[in-house]
């Protein structure tokens, strides 16, 4: 990112850009500052060509609600002007700027075996599902924000990407026709965080801290609940797969269910919600990552996902 954007964009909060140091993000657009006693805080410089401002109004209008509804959040920080998105611009270039207090304590780093935290992890899901349903108290303030639909993403509404292979856009179509056919009832399907994994969230003095809602949309339910499947089981070996998603899912719905009802008719699609994001996943990469700079690593990894999606071969199985 351009030093000039750097500088207007910390400039706005009241710190210099020297102050700043990357995290990183999918565009690497996300960077870290110290404030005054120690309080430390996040930016993010998101582009105008690709974040609407009223998406960003959106997003941080219902982590305010959700905080409100007793939820612990990441909390927005006011620029110098008392504005919660500053703009800054270069060379032709514009890009939104917003700002959080960092969330105390750390990442998840025992995914495998803290279930307590799984739990928990699954109850703050449950409760943003039930507060996301159309019949939820305020629903009609929630429901005006008119939040994007599951398939308004561009991954969706562009071209499917020549590198995914004719292969997996087989595969893509076919999930897409069983989606489309899925009921939108109010118990299955409602506003929902879209990437609740366990980097999207800290754990401090054992409490849970969310953040980085950033990808919030209407969605079922199920697929939210499968996202942190997804990316969980993602961190254990092959031949430990089964044994930990049975273990990891009994502990997050049982916490899911102790703030939100869902049917067993929905429960019994996670598994269909668990391999979508498989494939959507590499979709994502094919779209907008340059294959060129990919590390050894990288590239055979997706190779292998790309063979295991062609080939119809589920992520993990797990036994409802």
């Amino acid at each position: 990112m351009e030093q000039a954007v750097l500088d207007q964009g910390a400039e706005r909060f009241g710190r210099g850009s020297y102050s700043l140091k990357l995290l990183g993000g999918f565009d690497q657009n996300v960077f870290e500052y110290n404030g005054e006693g120690g309080r430390r805080f996040i930016m993010k410089f998101l582009d105008a060509s690709k974040y609407r401002k009223a998406s960003i109004i959106r997003e941080l209008t219902w982590m305010a609600y959700l905080a409100e509804q007793g939820l612990n959040m990441a909390v927005s920080i006011r620029s110098a002007q008392d504005l919660l998105i500053e703009e800054v611009t270069h060379d032709s270039k514009r890009y939104h700027v917003i700002a959080f207090t960092k969330a105390p304590g750390s990442p998840l780093t025992d995914v495998t075996s803290d279930f307590a935290i799984i739990k928990q992890w699954g109850r703050g899901m449950g409760r943003m599902h039930k507060l996301g349903k159309k019949d939820a108290p305020a629903s009609s303030l929630v429901h005006r924000m008119a939040f994007p639909q599951w398939n308004d993403h561009v991954i969706f509404t562009d071209a499917f990407p020549e590198a995914a292979g004719e292969g997996v856009h087989t595969q893509w179509k076919q999930y897409l026709k069983e989606l489309e056919s899925l009921p939108q009832d109010q118990e299955g399907y409602g506003i929902v965080h879209n990437d609740l994994h366990h980097h999207n969230f800290h754990v401090h003095n054992g409490e849970i801290i969310f953040f980085d809602f950033g990808d919030v949309s209407y969605h079922w339910f199920a697929y939210d609940i499968a996202i942190a499947i997804y990316h969980a089981v993602q961190t254990v070996s092959e031949n430990r797969k089964a044994e930990f998603v049975a273990r990891f899912f009994d502990s997050f719905l049982s916490g899911y269910l102790q703030e939100n009802t869902l049917s067993e008719e929905w429960i019994q699609r996670i598994p269909l919600f668990i391999d979508f994001r498989n494939i959507y996943s590499y979709i994502y990469f094919a779209k907008f990552v340059n294959w060129n700079e990919m590390d050894e690593r990288t590239r055979k990894y997706l190779l292998g996902m790309k063979a295991d999606i062609e080939a119809g071969k589920s992520v993990v199985k797990l036994s409802i």
